[in-house]
């Protein structure tokens, strides 16, 4: 029993021997005695008047305490804080009263250490309170600045704006005629007919302060020759204009009618943090040989995936990939084929490796021999490529027609494919009803690269509207095949597909022109195309007659076109209005004047679409140059972090 400390006459607490007592019973042992304040209506304890009462009575006690300890066996009791467990009821007066006279003194004492035992206890527990509520707290916290820990949550990306480089274009060059049979898929080639053409065309737009950025087109022959300057980078960088003078800072540099003899590459460097806008194309015009035609093909931002879809390796029919490199780094490309057929094993067209700075060209028919639909989906790892298949066709000894297959848009659920050129069914049927021409008709080609079949919706429209295709233009396209569907029923004109299906795919459509039975004939291939946007520069070729095609299949849309002179200089913009399911085609030289170079076009409203034809006067000889994306806007990019 500790030590009970009397604080005499100064001490006011009253102590819990001071307290008279009042039995209790008690089920498992003698009754047990609780201290009760004095009736004295003053609530206080009278102080003892004896110092050694309350340490006498204290030692009786714990005596008591002793001996009913060791009389409950079974189990002991708990000790409950203020109040005293007696041996036996028979206790002498004068200990009651000695009790009387210290217990209330002594019932104060543990009353106020019982409580500072209370509250001591308490701490632990408030600690452990607070500790969780500053978890909760940190947890909360940790959640709101990274969300993406949770991954239940749902953020909203954010914009990152993405360092600005150099941008570069790769370009086609000349055709290739093989020398001889093709020994599996890399070819030896002779040099073209001195009577074929290869003009590359380019522009460069000017960034916001008015300053053209430094653009060089190279070859492509693992050096990164130089082969002209497009535009002298400044010396200096203008600062941002701070102030609206009225007077137009946009500007341009065009070059035209370059004669080109190999692949290139049209580099452009950055404006500070703006990324720099230019494109380029190149136009090969055949007079005789057997690659005589029109053949065309826009300068290619390189990628890691593309699709191509059009060709032909049957008899008399060559297709050669032409693979480019322009990045620093060497690609790996690998190759799957999708055929009428089916899809078809190459294995030697895996692992196809494009050194940096390089062009590779694989003829087809040595991985995919007598196949009379062929589409190609490529893969690229390392650097980034661009792709065309040159297709070309020789009936007996009769031209048949050459173009450049321009990467399609990835498989998808709906696609637009804009200026499907139709000549006149009565002509045309005259051409393919001669033996070897059977395939000389315009036609629809869709490719599923899935594993079920797809229902596939066409409509086509034309300048009024709407016009019908045969069988409803609904068919079920097989899974894993190319299929086609036959474009012979539509009127002379110029119209835009749209292509519907409940699975993806990819589609692009042939196109044949003629003049009369027994003289050549030639071919384009007309790509699916991606949504117009905001500042696509397009080259107006000076050996070729331009029309330039527009629709918006759902609802109205304005197209801008803006005229780039030689010169470079921005002239007056023009609108073309587009209603909902109805085809536009624009001569851009009788709309924006005769010394038109390029066009900067634009377009707001509803999904607009839009390509550019080629011809030539006087011949069979037609080619189509797809606008190609704009880079306006492409300098950030959403990124979600987290699991």
């Amino acid at each position: 029993m500790p030590e009970i400390k009397d604080s005499g006459a100064e001490d006011n607490i009253p102590d819990s021997k001071s307290l008279p007592e009042k039995a209790v019973p008690n089920e498992s042992g003698p009754p047990v005695t609780q201290p009760t304040l004095p009736k004295d209506g003053s609530g206080g304890a009278a102080v003892p008047k004896k110092a050694d009462a309350p340490e006498r009575a204290a030692k009786k006690v714990a005596a008591a305490q002793k001996k009913a300890a060791s009389k409950q066996t079974a189990k002991p009791k708990k000790k409950t804080v203020g109040h005293v467990d007696t041996a036996s009821g028979s206790e002498t007066a004068a200990a009651d009263e000695q009790k009387k006279r210290g217990e209330v003194k002594l019932a104060t004492t543990q009353s106020v250490r019982h409580s500072q035992r209370k509250v001591s206890r308490r701490w632990p527990a408030v600690l452990a309170g607070v500790a969780t509520l500053a978890l909760a707290v940190g947890v909360v916290g940790a959640g709101t600045l990274y969300p993406g820990a949770d991954a239940t949550t749902e953020t909203t990306p954010v914009p990152h704006p993405l360092p600005v480089g150099e941008t570069s274009a790769n370009c086609q060059g000349p055709t290739q005629l093989l020398a001889g049979s093709a020994v599996g898929a890399d070819p030896e080639f002779s040099a073209s007919p001195s009577s074929t053409n290869t003009l590359l065309d380019a522009v460069v737009l000017s960034g916001s302060t008015g300053d053209l950025p430094g653009a060089e087109v190279q070859s492509l022959d693992g050096k990164s020759t130089p082969l002209f300057t497009v535009a002298q980078a400044p010396a200096s960088a203008a600062p941002s204009p701070s102030a609206m003078t009225g007077k137009p800072k946009a500007r341009a540099e065009v070059v035209r009618g370059k004669s080109m003899q190999a692949s290139s590459v049209l580099r452009l460097q950055p404006l500070g943090e703006e990324a720099s806008r230019g494109s380029g194309s190149v136009v090969v015009d055949a007079a005789d040989g057997d690659l005589a035609g029109l053949a065309a093909a826009s300068c290619q931002t390189p990628s890691n995936e593309l699709w191509l879809s059009g060709a032909s390796t049957t008899v008399g029919r060559t297709a050669i990939l032409v693979i480019s490199n322009s990045s620093q780094s060497p690609a790996t490309v690998s190759l799957e084929f999708f055929s009428g057929n089916g899809p078809l094993q190459a294995p030697a067209g895996k692992g196809l490796v494009i050194d940096a700075g390089t062009v590779r060209s694989v003829v087809l028919s040595g991985l995919a021999p007598d196949q009379e639909l062929l589409s190609v989906h490529l893969k690229s790892a390392g650097g980034a490529v661009s792709a065309v298949i040159q297709q070309s066709i020789l009936r007996g000894l009769t031209p048949g027609g050459i173009d450049y297959l321009a990467p399609v848009q990835a498989p998808s659920s709906a696609l637009v494919i804009p200026g499907v050129r139709v000549q006149d069914p009565g002509a045309a049927t005259k051409i393919s009803a001669q033996a070897g021409y059977e395939d000389a008709t315009t036609a629809l080609t869709v490719t599923v690269p899935g594993l079920r079949d797809s229902v596939v919706e066409v409509k086509a429209y034309g300048p009024e509207g709407q016009v019908a295709l045969p069988n409803g233009g609904v068919f079920t396209a097989v899974a894993g095949k190319v299929n086609q569907l036959s474009l012979a029923g539509l009127a002379k004109g110029t119209y835009s597909l749209s292509v519907r299906a409940d699975e993806a795919v990819a589609a692009t459509v042939r196109l044949v022109n003629s003049t009369k039975e027994g003289e050549a004939v030639d071919m384009a291939f007309v790509p699916s195309a991606a949504r117009l946007g905001d500042t696509h520069l397009v080259s107006l070729p000076q050996n070729a007659t331009s029309s330039l095609v527009f629709s918006a299949p759902d609802d109205g849309a304005t197209v801008n076109l803006v005229p780039i002179s030689e010169k470079g200089v921005l002239g007056v913009s023009k609108e073309v209005k587009l209603k909902a399911g109805n085809t536009v085609t624009v001569d851009p030289s009788a709309l924006l004047g005769s010394g038109t170079a390029a066009v900067l076009v634009s377009a707001s409203g509803a999904p607009s679409y839009g390509t550019q034809l080629l011809g030539t006067a006087d011949s069979a000889n037609i080619a189509v140059l797809p606008i190609v994306g704009t880079s306006a806007g492409a300098q950030a990019i959403n990124l979600t972090l987290g699991y």
